[in-house]
């Protein structure tokens, strides 16, 4: 599924002021069998809160990889992003400029929008506070991910288990709850309505 947007996303570093924003190390991490593996269970996990008028907000949302992907399979969804990497804006907005959406450069903890989404994605939640999720509206959808991968220094709201994350994250309804065992770690996807 996400493996599609990857040749898609190497034609645009052809681009000079794109290809200096990126790091080899970077594009190994985002295009890891991990990565992408966690991406489709996201992928997944949004099936099953999908309706035909989801506004998004996409928290962390890196490269825009994702963001792509929705906007070329999902109809009439609007998606925004918000990621406090500034370079991530020009890259992303690069990678989808095929299609409207905005991105934000700023901190969750600080953007001031959240309540205008019916749908919050956040596959980073272990690099941040709850205080995102504490703020988004109830009857909001979400899609969340979390790992057990607490050795990284910026990890610092990780998991322990899904039942730890189910714990963290009290959603009224649950539509998706599933573990990823990966190489070194696990992940933890849960969708649904707060």
């Amino acid at each position: 599924m996400i493996e599609k947007q990857i040749p898609k996303f190497f034609d645009i570093v052809y681009d000079p002021k794109i290809a200096s924003l990126i790091t080899l190390d970077e594009v190994r991490d985002a295009f890891h069998t991990n990565q992408t593996s966690s991406k489709n269970r996201a992928i997944h996990a949004f099936e099953s809160i999908y309706t035909e008028s989801n506004r998004v907000l996409y928290i962390g949302s890196w490269f825009g990889i994702l963001t792509n992907y929705l906007l070329e399979n999902f109809a009439n969804i609007s998606v925004d992003e918000v990621d406090m990497d500034m370079r991530c804006s020009i890259i992303s907005k690069r990678f989808n400029i095929d299609y409207n959406f905005n991105h934000y450069t700023a901190d969750i903890n600080v953007f001031d929008r959240i309540d205008n989404y019916d749908t919050v994605i956040n596959l980073s939640s272990e690099h941040m506070s709850n205080n995102w999720y504490n703020k988004i509206n109830p009857g909001t959808r979400v899609v969340m991910q979390s790992n057990n991968f607490d050795i990284i220094e910026d990890h610092t709201n990780c998991c322990t288990s899904l039942e730890d994350m189910q714990n963290k994250f009290n959603l009224t309804e649950t539509t998706f709850a599933d573990t990823l065992k990966l190489n070194i770690y696990e992940r933890y996807t849960l969708a649904g309505i707060k």
